[in-house]
């Protein structure tokens, strides 16, 4: 068994006159972060992977702490890109991500397709099976779930993302068979 801990990054501080790719984490962001180092100090991690994205690459610094295993980063752990500026309705960005996850092969309004976004992703994975396991790779809610579809199948991909918490992270096998998720991500309890 190959444990791999697909995690969504924690809260960031929502920037909309900065690129999404430039956000760093908020306070409440960094509090996540060491409630996630708790909860992952049993997992016995071996390996953390991170995006470039300075929330992702915070989220993992923090995950791994001073005494775990060093964080490395791969190129195609970011975030799927939508194109175009910052999305201020809520309503209007939900249907953005929607009509992307929904159309995995179609390139929604500039954006980049959720077809192209899980290949990419998939072969930094290629990269992380080379290391030891347990491992995590710390990214972002809309490339994990384009990556679970298209990879182990989900039933429906947006309604998983909608549901993905900030922090929120699920284990998969890398040795099971590629099929349906039997679990949903899991986020921080209650506080």
């Amino acid at each position: 068994m190959r444990p791999l801990y697909l995690i969504r990054h924690a809260s960031p501080a929502i920037q909309p006159s900065v690129p999404a790719e430039e956000w760093v984490l908020s306070e409440r962001g960094i509090e996540e972060s060491h409630q996630l180092a708790g909860i992952a100090a049993g997992w016995g991690l071996k390996a953390v992977y991170s995006s470039r994205e300075a929330k992702a690459m915070s989220t993992a610094l923090i995950l791994a702490g001073d005494d775990g295993p060093q964080v490395h980063t791969v190129d195609g752990l970011h975030e799927l890109r939508l194109g175009g500026n910052y999305i201020f309705n809520a309503d209007a960005f939900s249907e953005r991500v929607r009509d992307v996850l929904d159309s995995p092969e179609v390139s929604v309004r500039g954006s980049e397709t959720a077809a192209s976004a899980a290949a990419r992703f998939a072969r930094a994975v290629g990269i992380v099976l080379q290391g030891p396991f347990p491992a995590a790779v710390v990214s972002h809610g809309r490339v994990l779930v384009a990556y679970l579809a298209a990879e182990r199948g989900l039933e429906d991909a947006f309604e998983v993302w909608r549901a993905l918490p900030m922090p929120g992270w699920i284990c998969v096998d890398l040795d099971a068979p590629a099929s349906k998720l039997a679990t949903g991500f899991s986020g921080l309890p209650d506080a």
